[in-house]
């Protein structure tokens, strides 16, 4: 692999198995550890690869961010280092989670701020240049809340986490019109970003495990008990994130059908099943019917992983998508 060449597209992989790793907390706790332990080296390779080639083509990375197909997927670099404190915090020395929590907090505040603005402010962007990645901001903008609720209750952190939902609900709302009016009317997008239509299903999948949350830390500061409102939204949302993944799995087969092969991109089916069924987890503590089918769930996310992993692996994996070759400098 050429350094300049190096995507932040490999970033899906450390979500998507700690995706798998949070969910195997539920039904495999055996894996978590050194599996933890893995991802975090190769979270902390893939980062010096990226900061070596920031040092080593600054012009091209510049290119790239500003970018509207590939600018987006920058914002899987942080939203990796928040995963990765989530999984670290009962294992690692105190303080090691809270600084990749703070690091990839920032980091998303920032893109959340400067990709809008600059598309905002720099560029005519077509319909045909948006594409499922766009969710990615708003997904590790909320993915932060979850992260923040983690922790011991105080009136600061529940009031940074509702901040961070605020920006990451709305903004994924927004996308969501655009980008349904945007399938609805023009052809599909390339066969290159299919998989990306399937992360849709990520913020609705993080979204319930957050009404979860906040609903149990409201209710403490206001003594009230919000917990069937939040079965009551869950469920909603679980209907609708049902309805994205149907008419994904359909359109998966048209695909297929227009020569759909794989690299690196197929990282986008794993973390949106991940967090999916991590919803479903959160809902089966409320309603038992959804037990069985948070197991389901789980075993489909292990088959999808392991047909992921193996397509990385059985040879030289595409790192790059055509699109993202084709920047301004």
């Amino acid at each position: 692999m050429i350094l300049k060449d190096f995507s932040v597209s490999v970033f899906g992989s450390i979500l998507g198995t700690g995706g798998l790793i949070l969910a195997s907390k539920q039904f495999a706790p055996t894996i978590v550890f050194p599996m933890t332990l893995l991802l975090v080296v190769v979270f902390f390779i893939f980062t010096g690869i990226l900061i070596a080639k920031v040092i080593r083509y600054p012009a091209i990375v510049r290119s790239e961010l500003q970018h509207p197909l590939p600018g987006n997927f920058y914002a899987l670099h942080p939203i990796s280092s928040v995963i990765i404190s989530m999984l670290c915090m009962h294992i690692f020395p105190p303080g090691i989670d809270i600084g990749m929590l703070v690091y990839g907090g920032v980091f998303i505040l920032a893109l959340s701020v400067y990709l809008p603005y600059h598309f905002f402010s720099n560029m005519n962007v077509s319909f045909s240049q948006l594409h499922g990645g766009w969710f990615i901001t708003p997904v590790a903008t909320i993915l932060v809340t979850d992260a923040i609720l983690l922790y011991p209750i105080s009136e600061i952190s529940t009031l940074v986490s509702l901040l961070f939902f605020g920006i990451g609900s709305m903004l994924f709302l927004l996308i969501l019109v655009v980008l349904f009016f945007r399938l609805l009317s023009h052809d599909l997008p390339p066969v290159e970003l299919a998989p990306t239509n399937y992360i849709m299903l990520a913020p609705i999948g993080i979204l319930i495990v957050d009404i979860y949350q906040i609903a149990a830390h409201i209710g403490q500061f206001f003594g009230s008990d919000l917990t069937t409102l939040a079965t009551i939204s869950g469920i909603s949302l679980w209907g609708f994130g049902m309805w994205a993944a149907f008419v994904n799995l359909l359109l998966i087969g048209k695909y297929i059908h227009n020569g759909l092969k794989f690299h690196i991109g197929w990282w986008s089916y794993v973390f949106p099943t991940a967090v999916f069924t991590l919803a479903t987890i959160n809902l089966s503590d409320h309603i038992s019917l959804f037990g069985p089918v948070s197991l389901f769930l789980y075993i489909l996310l292990i088959i999808t992983f392991a047909v992921v992993t193996i397509g990385s692996l059985s040879g030289p994996m595409r790192t790059r998508f055509h699109f993202s070759i084709k920047v301004p400098h």
